[in-house]
């Protein structure tokens, strides 16, 4: 493995015969509860969903205006939680990819959220020193 010149990227290969170029600046990643997904966020604005089958991104999520520091599944892996520096909280469908719902209120970056054991609710912390 080796690392880009610029340092954001790093290529490595593989005895089956494969080469693989992975982004650095990503922030978060984790499987879905049943483990046929993944979602990753990074600097490049983006939430990305990864079939674990074919290592293929099934969406990019678009819409936070800054880096996204978190992402994650609600339990029953239906939808994904992510947050930014654009100081919001979002909710995608993994169905669709479409954002189903903004959450705005603190006041600086926010470093992490997730879904609560049933699913129910959403918490975040930020950089204001508040949790929601």
């Amino acid at each position: 493995a080796s690392f880009s010149p610029d340092g954001s990227l790093v290529v490595s290969c593989s005895t089956d015969n494969t080469v693989r170029l992975w982004s650095v600046l990503v922030n978060s990643a984790s499987f879905s509860p049943d483990g046929s997904q993944v979602v990753s966020c990074s600097n490049d604005r983006t939430v990305r969903l990864w079939s674990v089958h074919n290592g293929k991104a099934t969406f990019i999520l678009s819409g936070h205006t800054s880096d996204v520091k978190s992402a994650s599944f609600s339990p029953d892996g239906s939808q994904v939680v992510s947050c930014s520096d654009d100081k919001t909280v979002r909710l995608w469908s993994v169905h669709d990819g479409k954002a189903t719902h903004t959450m705005s209120g603190h006041t600086h970056f926010v470093r992490s959220a997730s879904f609560s054991p049933d699913g129910s609710q959403v918490v975040s912390c930020s950089n204001d020193r508040t949790v929601r």
